[in-house]
């Protein structure tokens, strides 16, 4: 029975980092526009 639920655990953790890892990434490729006062032309 413990071992069980120490699975079911494990598991749960798993899922939550996996959607955590997978939202992070969305963020990461998000780039605003660069202010005009800051480009280089």
């Amino acid at each position: 029975m413990k071992n069980r639920i120490l699975m079911s655990i494990a598991t749960l953790a798993t899922v939550i980092a996996s959607i955590m890892a997978t939202s992070a990434c969305y963020w990461g490729h998000y780039q605003p526009e660069e202010p005009k006062c800051l480009r280089e032309d």
